[in-house]
């Protein structure tokens, strides 16, 4: 736990003021982080994610949970704390960051063949026809792998609370 908190709290702080716009509420924001890896660390599945994708994850659900337990502005007279210019950037970073984890991970769970295709159509920037003709597949197997792969990695990106 010592590890975890070393390695992602100084994160989940400046993520948690960024969207909470509350020094208090990013600091419990890592604290409720903190507790439940705590009590879920029996069920982190390396296969379905990385550990920092799970951390930041659970970060999500907690910051949203943090937020609608606030009362609005206007009924308590408390004008959240603006954020700074460096704290935006740096959470703006880190909301990149995580959204290119949780794709990354979503990839990994595709069968070899679906991730080939998607690798040569979207990373390398291959048209159907030169995947067909770079891997010696009918084009029709590419359109079908291409769009099976792209059905599965939008349900698992949904599955984890992303949008595509």
């Amino acid at each position: 736990m010592a590890d975890l908190y070393d390695t992602y709290a100084g994160a989940l702080y400046g993520y948690g003021y960024r969207r909470l716009g509350s020094t208090t509420l990013a600091e419990d924001l890592v604290q409720r982080v903190m507790t439940r890896l705590w009590q879920l660390a029996d069920r982190y599945d390396p296969s379905r994610a990385s550990v920092r994708t799970w951390v930041f994850t659970i970060a999500r659900t907690s910051c949203i949970d943090l937020h609608r337990a606030q009362p609005p502005a206007a009924a308590t007279g408390d004008v959240p704390e603006a954020p700074g210019p460096l704290v935006e950037g740096i959470d703006a970073e880190l909301e990149r960051l995580l959204h290119g984890e949780l794709i990354r991970g979503a990839l990994e769970l595709l069968s070899a063949d679906h991730r080939q295709v998607i690798d040569l159509c979207y990373f390398a920037g291959l048209s159907q026809v030169e995947v067909a003709a770079r891997l010696d597949l009918p084009l029709g197997t590419v359109k079908s792998r291409s769009f099976y792969a792209m059905k599965a990695l939008r349900l698992t990106l949904e599955e984890l609370g992303v949008q595509p």
